[in-house]
């Protein structure tokens, strides 16, 4: 019998973080204490009147198809948050289009944008979808280096170096994971320049805008001069609002770019649930305590861990957003590797490799405390002493 896996599909893995997930679940399951660091999921209940928006819709029968771009009522929701929070002008009627969370926003778009053969200029570290789906699009992903020493932004030498006739796209992630991280206004300016001087496109993955510390403010590339013009913004309701199974994001995108990409959602997926449209739409024109409580306990947590990792004296840039810490481990005499697999064979915490993210990474791990403040304390008990276990104190 012929080997049916096509050739694309031999260059994509199963993601490292759902791997290390199986080899915790199943250390759990044989009667291990684990401390899960590896999912980027708010262990938050989605808030008490999401649900109950969910819930109403369904007992009204909303069941059916909605339009391809999602209800009107939810786009003229998210155009106005757009306008309110991040200075962006879409219209509801053609430049915003609902969609089955980030994940299919980001592959619908880039499935839509490129040509088999075109480059793809992701950073590294980055998100790793990303680098698969380009993949499987037959496009070329090209990778260009962050720069830890300037808060994991861009190498902006090196990126516009790396652009050639066949660039067309750049994948931005800002607030970044892994890094938990943000590009400032400036950074994001000198970005915009080199992409309108080299005619390139913009996905914005902007997942993480509303989990900000220390008063720190989001800036989307899209609000920027010369910008709306080439850039899919993609926003979600997974991590602000905990409503990560609900699976409801959005892309917003001026009417050029958007009559690409509804083709390529509209063939993926047809739209996204017609009462989870309602529970996002919930959300948006609902307040709760729920989401300021969400907010202040992760940054308890965020503190916790970057405070021990200070302590510790391991090299680690302080979060700025979403919910993860990306430590330098290269000082304990090994990578990120072979530390995620001591920590967790030794001490039963489940983190994950930097190389998961990219090669410039393999010295990282990447800790999501979005987990329990017992479960981070807990786990930073462990850390200290599996760091003192390798320096020899212990």
């Amino acid at each position: 019998m012929r080997d049916f896996e096509p050739k694309k599909m031999k260059a994509i893995t199963f993601t490292g973080i759902r791997r290390v997930l199986e080899k915790a679940t199943q250390m759990e399951a044989a009667g291990q204490s684990i401390v899960h660091f590896e999912i980027g999921q708010p262990d938050f209940v989605t808030p008490q009147y999401i649900r109950d928006a969910a819930c109403a819709s369904l007992q009204k029968g909303n069941t059916r198809y909605t339009s391809n771009y999602g209800t009107m009522a939810l786009r003229k929701a998210i155009a106005e948050k757009l306008e309110r929070e991040n200075n962006i002008h879409a219209d509801p009627d053609g430049e915003i289009m609902v969609t089955v969370g980030g994940e299919e926003a980001m592959a619908a778009a880039i499935l839509a944008l490129v040509d088999a053969g075109d480059e793809v200029i992701l950073s590294d570290p980055g998100y790793s979808p990303y680098d698969s789906m380009v993949k499987i699009a037959n496009a070329v992903p090209v990778y260009v280096p962050l720069r830890e020493d300037t808060n994991w932004s861009f190498d902006l030498e090196a990126l516009e170096r790396s652009i050639t006739p066949r660039s067309t796209l750049l994948m931005l992630t800002s607030p970044s994971n892994p890094t938990g991280t943000m590009m400032d206004r400036e950074s994001l300016e000198r970005l915009a320049e080199i992409c309108v001087k080299h005619d390139l496109v913009v996905i914005a993955d902007e997942a993480y805008e509303r989990v900000l510390y220390d008063g720190n403010i989001h800036v989307s590339i899209a609000s920027l001069p010369g910008m709306w013009e080439r850039t899919v913004t993609i926003q979600s309701f997974s991590k602000s609002y905990s409503m990560c199974g609900f699976r409801i994001g959005y892309i917003a995108a001026c009417k050029n770019l958007m009559r690409i990409l509804i083709r390529s959602h509209q063939k993926i997926v047809l739209c996204a649930t017609s009462f989870a449209q309602d529970a996002a739409l919930a959300a948006l024109q609902g307040q709760s305590d729920e989401i300021s409580h969400m907010l202040t306990e992760f940054d308890k947590r965020r503190v916790l861990i970057y405070d021990t990792f200070v302590r510790l004296q391991i090299p680690c840039n302080k979060p700025q957003a979403a919910f993860y810490v990306f430590p330098n481990v290269s000082c304990l005499g090994m990578d990120g590797d072979e530390f995620c697999n001591r920590f967790l064979d030794e001490y039963g915490v489940a983190c994950v490799p930097g190389s998961e993210f990219g090669p410039h990474a393999r010295n990282h791990v990447r800790i999501s405390y979005a987990t329990s403040l017992e479960q981070c304390q807990e786990g930073m008990e462990r850390l200290t002493r599996f760091v003192q276990k390798c320096r020899g104190e212990i």
